[in-house]
């Protein structure tokens, strides 16, 4: 018995030190991408990092873009501004992103050296993108693409930084990476058992909408009544499906950016990114709405995302709001066009 004990203790130590090796050599645990704390925008991405994550490679430069170093050289600038939507994470190498993109199609198509800034990063809204220039400049940009999503209009900054405090925004390395992995993701274990074994079939409840009945029986009018009902349930159900923060005013960002970009004469757009659940809507939400009604009252072009024909093939699995690949390509190849109008680049 004892014995068997004993090579059953000596199993699991192996067992141990071979997923404690796959973690780090294939996964890149132990090998994060770093935050630090701001008091000015709250977080970011910490300065002059070079890491492989899930075997995608993140670089960031001093001031924490996911660039290559600005120069002082560099005239030709377009500030490319945001969320993770922009930023991509640690899921989309440094050579998938759009802005990487951008530059080397630029660089291939004129033989010119054009800047595209990325300054984002994860859950940043539009304030956390102003406090960012306000504190570091523009850059002598040309141009300030503002791209945003529908949640990020009552995304509200706290000034209450998660850095160091929650597992998603780490500021030192794990030592152990099987530590790391029940750390930061253990919450993924506990939410597939709830879903697939512990979360009951929810009640149905009838959703109270007023629907004016026709005064008549015929079977044709009666189904499409009924139709209608549908619609309109589902259509409230998407409309509330998306993302929702909990500010309680108009995001102050979209302003400040508007105001920003006004002071340095710099042209400024809005590009539109709608969530999965926008995409079965068919079109942006109530937070998205806000969004549009600001941008057309102060006279903003805003790209809306739909009119190029988004799909949810282009999205991560599992994800509502975050470009694959694919879709980090389908932005770059809808932002080309546009860049090359502003700076007036003609083939």
């Amino acid at each position: 018995m004892l014995k068997f004990v004993y090579g059953f203790l000596i199993a699991i130590v192996v067992l141990a030190g071979i997923t404690e090796v796959v973690l780090r050599v294939k996964y890149g645990f132990c090998n994060s991408p770093l935050y630090v704390s701001d008091p000015d925008f709250e977080y970011i991405y910490a300065p002059n990092q070079d890491v492989k994550r899930f075997g995608q490679v993140l670089r960031t430069n001093s001031l924490s873009m996911r660039n290559e170093e600005v120069l002082p050289t560099d005239s030709l600038v377009i500030l490319l501004i945001g969320d993770s939507v922009v930023n991509g994470g640690s899921l989309t190498d440094q050579d998938s992103i759009a802005s990487t993109l951008l530059e080397k199609r630029f660089l291939k198509d004129f033989n010119k050296r054009v800047r595209v800034l990325n300054i984002s990063a994860g859950s940043w809204g539009p304030d956390n993108t102003a406090a960012y220039l306000k504190k570091y400049g523009t850059f002598k940009a040309k141009l300030i693409c503002l791209v945003t999503s529908s949640h990020d209009a009552h995304d509200i900054m706290s000034h209450q930084s998660p850095v160091g405090i929650d597992p998603g925004w780490p500021n030192k390395q794990y030592k152990v990476a099987l530590y790391e992995l029940w750390d930061r993701y253990r919450w993924m274990f506990f939410y597939f058992l709830d879903t697939l074994f512990l979360t009951p079939e929810p009640e149905k409840k009838e959703d109270n909408i007023a629907i004016v009945k026709p005064d008549v029986t015929d079977s044709a009018h009666v189904a499409a009544d009924a139709k209608a009902v549908e619609d309109t349930v589902e259509a409230k159900k998407l409309n509330e499906a998306g993302i929702r923060k909990p500010g309680l005013i108009f995001n102050p960002g979209y302003e400040q950016l508007y105001e920003i970009a006004q002071k340095d004469s710099i042209p400024m757009f809005i590009y539109l990114h709608p969530e999965i659940s926008e995409i079965d809507l068919g079109h942006f939400n109530d937070q998205g709405q806000e969004i549009i009604a600001f941008a057309r009252e102060k006279n903003i072009r805003l790209i809306d995302e739909f009119k190029f024909g988004v799909s949810k093939e282009r999205y991560r699995k599992m994800d509502v709001v975050h470009f694959n690949s694919g879709g980090q390509v389908f932005l770059a190849d809808n932002l080309y066009p546009l860049f090359q109008e502003y700076l007036k680049l003609r083939k």
